[in-house]
């Protein structure tokens, strides 16, 4: 079942990645899932997944440089890494944990412009930074929220710990 959901999220993502990217911005959403999966499955599910769906974007868009699945690897590795070391409670640890990962992300875009002359998505640095980092760390509030209701109903690993074994989505203890 993990490995089902691994792949049916990924796959959603990148799907949204590819909308995004087609209108001009690299928001690097598959890279949240595997943090995401990171944290509740294994760092082998994370980091697969991030991998994966580097090399896959890539081949879409016919990018001859694979920096991208190596930038994903260790992206997905700080964030969840970041995140391990907080308490993992709602809603701190996921703000946290996407808006660094949204800004390795921006930060690798900024990166990747400058070095291969391709333009910068975005205006400017210092508004696709912001619209990045807050819009990451509500993206992976929100994967949290979602992820988390659908692992408890399949009995399945999640990203925040409960306290006292009480839940608090519908149909749970209280």
């Amino acid at each position: 079942m993990k490995v089902f959901l691994n792949i049916l999220v990924t796959a959603l993502l990148m799907n949204m990645e590819l909308i995004c990217g087609n209108t001009g911005l690299a928001l690097g959403l598959p890279l949240f899932g595997a943090v995401y999966f990171f944290i509740a499955f294994s760092p082998v599910h994370g980091i697969t997944s991030a991998a994966f769906s580097a090399l896959l974007l890539d081949a879409m868009y016919a990018r001859n440089c694979l920096t991208w699945p190596l930038a994903a690897i260790v992206i997905v590795s700080a964030a969840g890494n970041f995140a391990g070391y907080l308490e993992r409670r709602m809603p701190l640890s996921p703000l946290g944990s996407g808006g660094l990962c949204a800004l390795l992300v921006s930060v690798y875009n900024v990166l990747n412009a400058w070095f291969s002359g391709v333009p910068a998505p975005g205006p400017d640095f210092f508004s696709m930074l912001v619209f990045q980092v807050s819009g990451g760390g509500l993206f992976m509030l929100l994967l949290v929220w979602l992820f988390d209701a659908v692992n408890f109903r399949c009995n399945l690993p999640q990203f925040h710990i409960i306290e006292n074994g009480k839940h608090r989505f519908s149909g749970g203890r209280l």
